[in-house]
C-alpha cells in the first residue's frame, strides 16, 4: 500500500500546475440573472449558526460556494460542485464575543501563536469585522470585502496600542478561492506584526494525507522549544503526519500542495512572497485536542519568523489562492 501511495504522490506532484477549472469550457453555466432568488445570487448577506451574520459567496460558472462569518471574518466553508474542502469543529459555540471559530480559515493577526503579549493568534479572529463591499467583477469572479480598524473600539484590541486599518477580501473565481489581507498603518509611529491564514483542510484521515513543498526545508519545532530542524529528503513522496506535529517552515516555496490518498484529492496553495513561512499542524489526539483531529490538516501561509514592519502610512498585503483537483 505504501509503495502505491508513494508512486501516486510522485505523479501528482508533477501535475500541480494544472488548472482545476477551464473558463473557456462551453459547458460552464452562466452567472445567474440579477433577479434570481437570494439563494442563487452571487452574494447573499444572511445569518448562519446561532443567528450570526455571514456572507455566502457563489461562483456559479465553476459551481463554487464559500461562507464567511463577520465574526473573525472566518471562512467556514468552501465547496466545489458540492464537495466541502474545509473542516469545522462540532465543538464550536458560535457566539460573537466568545471563542474563535475553530475550522475553516481563522485569521491570525497581529500575532501568530503565543509569540507576543496578546491572546493566542491575536485578536482578528475574535473581533467583529464589518462588510465593506460585495462585487461581481468583469472576469466573473465574486468578491466580498470585510474591514477591521483600531477605531472600532473592540475590547479584544485594547492590549495592542497601534492604529491600523485591516481589509480582508474573499474571492471565488475560475482559479479557486483567494483570501487577501491588507494592513495599513494609520498611526504616527511604526509597528510590527505577525500573521497567518490558519487553513483547516478536511481530510478523510490525517494519516492518509501527504504535503508537498516542505522537502529539505528548515523548520522550527514548536513542540521542542522552537528547535531548528531540517526536513529529511522524501524522494518526492511528500511529508506525512504520524504524530503530534507543530512546525514553522522557514522560506517556504510559493506553491504548496496536499494530497489525500483516500479520496485522491489534491489541494493546492499559492501564496505571496510576503507570507514567507508556512506552518504544519495537527494535535494528533494530544491533551485538549478537538475530537475531530483525525479529519483535518492545517497548512498555514504565514509571516512569523520575520515580522512585518510598517511605517506610518504604509500598507502590507498577503494573499493565498487555493485550488482543488
Amino acid at each position: 500500500m505504501t509503495a502505491n501511495f508513494d508512486e501516486i504522490a510522485k505523479q501528482l506532484q508533477q501535475e500541480l500546475k494544472r488548472r482545476a477549472v477551464d473558463p473557456s469550457s462551453p459547458d460552464l453555466p452562466p452567472m445567474p440573472p440579477t433577479d434570481a432568488p437570494p439563494e442563487q445570487q452571487p452574494i447573499e448577506v444572511t445569518h448562519g449558526n446561532n443567528d450570526m451574520p455571514m456572507v455566502i459567496i457563489r461562483h456559479a460558472p465553476s459551481s463554487q460556494e464559500a461562507q464567511v462569518y463577520c465574526y473573525g471574518a472566518a471562512v467556514t466553508s468552501w465547496t466545489t460542485r458540492g464537495e466541502e474542502h474545509f473542516w469545522v469543529s462540532d465543538q464550536n459555540k458560535w457566539q460573537v464575543g466568545g471563542k474563535a471559530i475553530r475550522g475553516g480559515i481563522p485569521i491570525c493577526f497581529p500575532q501568530f501563536g503565543p509569540y507576543g503579549d496578546l491572546v493566542q493568534h491575536g485578536f482578528a479572529r475574535v473581533s467583529d469585522w464589518r462588510i465593506r463591499s460585495t462585487t461581481v467583477n468583469e472576469d466573473q469572479s465574486v468578491t466580498a470585502v470585510f474591514g477591521l480598524t483600531s477605531e472600532s473600539g473592540q475590547e479584544a484590541m485594547a492590549a495592542w496600542p497601534h492604529k491600523f486599518d485591516a481589509e480582508y477580501s474573499v474571492t471565488l473565481s475560475f482559479a479557486g478561492l483567494e483570501t487577501r489581507l491588507s494592513v495599513k498603518n494609520t498611526d504616527d509611529k511604526p509597528f510590527s506584526f505577525t500573521c497567518a491564514f490558519h487553513n483547516y483542510f478536511k481530510t478523510s484521515v490525517v494519516e492518509d494525507a501527504r504535503v508537498f513543498g516542505f522537502e529539505n526545508l528548515k523548520h522550527l519545532n514548536r513542540l521542542d522549544s522552537d528547535k531548528e530542524m531540517a526536513e529529511q529528503e522524501d524522494s518526492g513522496a511528500g511529508v506525512m503526519l504520524t504524530e503530534e506535529t507543530d512546525r514553522i517552515y522557514m522560506n517556504a516555496p510559493e506553491e504548496l500542495a496536499a494530497f489525500d490518498f483516500a479520496t485522491l484529492k489534491v489541494l493546492k496553495i499559492k501564496k505571496t512572497p510576503t507570507l514567507q513561512d508556512a506552518t504544519l499542524w495537527n494535535p494528533f489526539g494530544a491533551e485538549g485536542a478537538d475530537p475531530g483531529w483525525k479529519n483535518f490538516i492545517c497548512i498555514e501561509p504565514a509571516c512569523v519568523t520575520k515580522p512585518a514592519t510598517l511605517q506610518p502610512g504604509e500598507t502590507w498585503v498577503g494573499a493565498q489562492l487555493l485550488g482543488v483537483e
